[in-house]
Protein backbone atom coordinates (compact mmCIF):
# COMPACT_ATOMS: atom_id res chain seq x y z
CA UNK A 1 0.00 0.00 0.00
CA UNK A 2 2.82 2.26 0.95
CA UNK A 3 4.43 1.33 -2.53
CA UNK A 4 1.69 2.52 -4.62
CA UNK A 5 0.84 5.95 -2.10
CA UNK A 6 4.94 7.04 -3.16
CA UNK A 7 4.12 5.99 -6.75
CA UNK A 8 1.66 8.00 -6.87
CA UNK A 9 2.94 11.04 -5.42
CA UNK A 10 6.24 10.13 -7.32
CA UNK A 11 3.48 10.73 -10.36
CA UNK A 12 2.24 13.53 -9.40
CA UNK A 13 5.34 15.55 -8.26
CA UNK A 14 6.64 14.74 -12.06
CA UNK A 15 3.99 15.79 -13.26
CA UNK A 16 4.03 19.31 -11.38
CA UNK A 17 7.71 19.35 -12.57
CA UNK A 18 6.70 18.82 -16.39
CA UNK A 19 4.59 21.96 -16.04
CA UNK A 20 6.72 24.21 -14.03
CA UNK A 21 9.00 25.47 -16.74
CA UNK A 22 5.86 27.21 -18.32
CA UNK A 23 4.87 28.82 -14.72
CA UNK A 24 8.11 30.03 -14.50
CA UNK A 25 8.58 31.74 -16.99
CA UNK A 26 5.15 33.39 -16.60
CA UNK A 27 4.09 32.89 -19.86
CA UNK A 28 1.31 30.76 -20.31
CA UNK A 29 -0.55 29.59 -23.51
CA UNK A 30 -3.26 32.40 -23.41
CA UNK A 31 -0.85 35.08 -23.10
CA UNK A 32 1.30 33.69 -25.69
CA UNK A 33 -2.13 33.84 -27.73
CA UNK A 34 -2.66 37.49 -26.53
CA UNK A 35 0.81 38.60 -27.39
CA UNK A 36 0.09 36.99 -31.23
CA UNK A 37 -2.97 38.59 -31.10
CA UNK A 38 -1.30 42.19 -30.37
CA UNK A 39 2.01 41.09 -32.73
CA UNK A 40 -0.85 40.70 -35.89
CA UNK A 41 -2.69 43.82 -35.06
CA UNK A 42 0.98 45.76 -35.12
CA UNK A 43 1.08 44.47 -38.67
CA UNK A 44 -2.34 45.49 -39.79
CA UNK A 45 -1.76 49.18 -38.44
CA UNK A 46 1.29 48.98 -40.27
CA UNK A 47 -0.23 48.28 -43.27
CA UNK A 48 -2.67 51.17 -42.36
CA UNK A 49 0.48 52.99 -41.94
CA UNK A 50 -0.40 54.40 -38.01
CA UNK A 51 2.89 53.73 -36.67
CA UNK A 52 2.61 54.81 -33.55
CA UNK A 53 -0.21 52.27 -32.71
CA UNK A 54 1.92 49.51 -34.71
CA UNK A 55 4.23 50.48 -32.24
CA UNK A 56 1.99 50.31 -29.59
CA UNK A 57 0.86 47.13 -30.16
CA UNK A 58 4.35 45.79 -30.59
CA UNK A 59 5.53 47.39 -26.86
CA UNK A 60 2.24 45.59 -25.35
CA UNK A 61 3.27 42.37 -26.90
CA UNK A 62 6.57 42.17 -25.93
CA UNK A 63 5.42 43.38 -22.65
CA UNK A 64 3.18 40.31 -22.24
CA UNK A 65 5.51 37.74 -23.96
CA UNK A 66 9.38 38.64 -24.09
CA UNK A 67 10.29 35.25 -25.48
CA UNK A 68 9.03 35.76 -28.48
CA UNK A 69 11.77 37.46 -31.27
CA UNK A 70 9.04 38.46 -33.69
CA UNK A 71 7.95 41.63 -32.20
CA UNK A 72 11.60 42.99 -31.18
CA UNK A 73 12.23 42.31 -34.96
CA UNK A 74 9.56 44.16 -36.07
CA UNK A 75 10.09 47.41 -33.61
CA UNK A 76 13.96 47.16 -34.77
CA UNK A 77 12.73 47.13 -38.17
CA UNK A 78 10.37 50.17 -37.64
CA UNK A 79 13.13 51.64 -36.22
CA UNK A 80 15.46 51.81 -38.71
CA UNK A 81 13.67 52.02 -41.53
CA UNK A 82 12.28 55.61 -39.33
CA UNK A 83 16.30 56.06 -39.71
CA UNK A 84 15.96 56.57 -35.92
CA UNK A 85 19.19 54.85 -35.66
CA UNK A 86 20.54 55.81 -31.81
CA UNK A 87 17.43 54.57 -30.74
CA UNK A 88 17.28 51.10 -32.86
CA UNK A 89 20.59 50.58 -31.78
CA UNK A 90 20.04 50.57 -28.22
CA UNK A 91 16.84 49.22 -28.69
CA UNK A 92 18.52 46.12 -31.00
CA UNK A 93 21.43 45.77 -28.15
CA UNK A 94 19.05 44.33 -25.70
CA UNK A 95 17.62 42.31 -27.98
CA UNK A 96 20.39 41.06 -28.98
CA UNK A 97 21.26 40.03 -24.88
CA UNK A 98 17.68 38.68 -25.03
CA UNK A 99 18.13 36.46 -28.15
CA UNK A 100 22.26 35.81 -28.11
CA UNK A 101 21.46 33.17 -31.26
CA UNK A 102 18.97 35.18 -33.44
CA UNK A 103 21.03 36.30 -36.45
CA UNK A 104 18.92 38.50 -37.71
CA UNK A 105 18.78 40.63 -34.43
CA UNK A 106 22.66 41.26 -34.86
CA UNK A 107 22.25 42.28 -38.31
CA UNK A 108 19.79 44.34 -37.76
CA UNK A 109 21.90 45.62 -34.91
CA UNK A 110 25.22 46.05 -37.25
CA UNK A 111 23.24 48.07 -39.54
CA UNK A 112 21.92 50.41 -36.55
CA UNK A 113 25.87 50.73 -35.57
CA UNK A 114 27.17 51.62 -39.14
CA UNK A 115 24.63 54.02 -39.01
CA UNK A 116 25.50 55.63 -35.59
CA UNK A 117 29.26 55.76 -36.89
CA UNK A 118 30.34 52.80 -34.67
CA UNK A 119 32.53 50.53 -37.12
CA UNK A 120 34.07 47.65 -34.70
CA UNK A 121 30.50 47.35 -32.88
CA UNK A 122 29.15 47.16 -36.56
CA UNK A 123 31.78 44.79 -37.93
CA UNK A 124 31.66 42.42 -34.39
CA UNK A 125 27.86 42.35 -35.08
CA UNK A 126 27.78 41.46 -38.37
CA UNK A 127 30.24 38.84 -37.96
CA UNK A 128 28.08 37.60 -35.06
CA UNK A 129 25.10 37.12 -37.54
CA UNK A 130 27.64 35.50 -40.03
CA UNK A 131 28.60 32.64 -37.13
CA UNK A 132 24.75 32.47 -35.87
CA UNK A 133 23.56 31.97 -39.59
CA UNK A 134 26.66 29.09 -40.59
CA UNK A 135 25.99 27.62 -37.83
CA UNK A 136 22.09 27.56 -38.83
CA UNK A 137 23.14 26.30 -42.78
CA UNK A 138 20.91 29.68 -43.70
CA UNK A 139 22.93 29.93 -46.53
CA UNK A 140 21.36 32.75 -47.88
CA UNK A 141 21.61 34.98 -44.81
CA UNK A 142 24.96 33.69 -44.70
CA UNK A 143 26.03 35.35 -47.87
CA UNK A 144 24.04 38.70 -46.41
CA UNK A 145 25.96 38.44 -43.58
CA UNK A 146 28.88 37.79 -45.66
CA UNK A 147 28.39 40.84 -47.71
CA UNK A 148 27.68 43.42 -45.05
CA UNK A 149 31.01 42.31 -43.07
CA UNK A 150 32.94 43.42 -46.46
CA UNK A 151 31.31 46.17 -46.91
CA UNK A 152 32.03 47.39 -43.14
CA UNK A 153 35.78 46.03 -43.02
CA UNK A 154 35.96 48.45 -46.80
CA UNK A 155 34.20 51.17 -45.44
CA UNK A 156 36.78 51.23 -42.33
CA UNK A 157 39.46 50.98 -44.68
CA UNK A 158 38.14 53.61 -47.01
CA UNK A 159 38.11 55.95 -44.01
CA UNK A 160 41.24 55.43 -42.47
CA UNK A 161 42.65 55.93 -46.03
CA UNK A 162 40.83 59.37 -46.09
CA UNK A 163 42.31 60.57 -42.52
CA UNK A 164 45.70 59.57 -43.47
CA UNK A 165 45.85 61.49 -46.45
CA UNK A 166 43.86 64.65 -44.87
CA UNK A 167 46.63 64.35 -41.84
CA UNK A 168 49.37 64.49 -43.92
CA UNK A 169 47.99 67.57 -45.92
CA UNK A 170 47.49 69.33 -42.28
CA UNK A 171 50.10 71.44 -41.27
CA UNK A 172 50.75 69.27 -38.05
CA UNK A 173 50.94 66.43 -40.58
CA UNK A 174 53.53 67.57 -42.59
CA UNK A 175 55.93 68.72 -39.25
CA UNK A 176 54.86 64.92 -37.79
CA UNK A 177 56.15 63.49 -41.36
CA UNK A 178 59.24 65.76 -40.99
CA UNK A 179 60.49 64.65 -37.32
CA UNK A 180 60.01 61.07 -38.45
CA UNK A 181 62.86 58.87 -37.90
CA UNK A 182 64.73 58.14 -41.14
CA UNK A 183 64.68 54.34 -41.89
CA UNK A 184 68.49 52.94 -41.76
CA UNK A 185 69.52 49.90 -44.17
CA UNK A 186 71.85 47.78 -42.31
CA UNK A 187 75.31 46.86 -43.12
CA UNK A 188 76.29 43.24 -44.05
CA UNK A 189 79.85 44.00 -43.11
CA UNK A 190 81.01 46.26 -40.51
CA UNK A 191 82.96 49.62 -40.99
CA UNK A 192 86.90 49.41 -40.81
CA UNK A 193 88.38 52.15 -39.34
Amino acid sequence: MKKIIFIVCLGLILTGCQQRPSSQNGITAERQEAAKKLFAQSILLLQQKNLKGAVASLEASIKIDPSDPNPYLLLGQILLKAQQYKQAEDFLDQTAKAFPNNGTVFYMLSIADKMTDKKLPAVLAARRSYEIFKAQGDSDNIKSSAVLVEELIKDAQTQEDENAKASAKSPEGKKAQATKPLKVKQMDKPIKK
